[in-house]
């Protein structure tokens, strides 16, 4: 068997350094908050591909994670899918981002009721996504079908602000 050799993380090579580098609060002691936020459609019907927006992260950057969130969704249209993404915003840099309506979620099947995990197309990431904005990012699901009068969505997105 052949012994691997000691390693370190970025984190724990920083956290050892002469002189010490200092740690984001994404690293390292960062504080988690939670939005809220729930949703019914009053409407009697709605049309196919609409948006919904959720919530609003505030300025500055915010890295959300997915494991942490969660979405309860009661989607009453036989077949419906929906994508979590958000809309365009200006990054801190002062440089437009393009709104990616399914960014955190692509094809989230809601033919039954049921709670979904956020951000699982981020896997390679650990759920997890960082958005950098002068002036706070809004949270959308799109619904790929017509939304019906009586669905629901309810939930919360769990992130760290620096």
């Amino acid at each position: 068997m052949v012994a691997l050799a000691v390693t370190e993380s970025t984190q724990y090579a920083n956290m050892i350094a002469t002189p010490k580098v200092a740690l984001s609060p994404f690293e390292q002691h960062g504080r988690l908050r939670i939005a809220s936020f729930d949703w019914a459609n009053g409407l009697v019907a709605g049309d196919a591909g609409g948006v919904i927006s959720i919530l609003k992260l505030p300025a500055g950057r915010v890295k959300i994670f997915g494991h942490l969130s969660s979405i309860y969704h009661n989607m009453t249209t036989g077949s419906n899918t929906i994508l979590i993404g958000w809309t365009a915003y200006t990054g801190i840099d002062g440089v437009a981002v393009a709104a990616d309506p399914n960014g955190l979620d692509d094809a989230i099947s809601v033919e039954t009721a049921g709670t979904i995990r956020v951000a699982t197309v981020l896997v390679a990431n650990a759920n997890m996504k960082l958005f950098e904005s002068q002036e706070g990012v809004v949270i959308t699901v799109t619904s790929v079908g017509i939304v019906a009068a009586s669905d629901v969505l309810e939930g919360y997105i769990a992130y760290v602000l620096d």
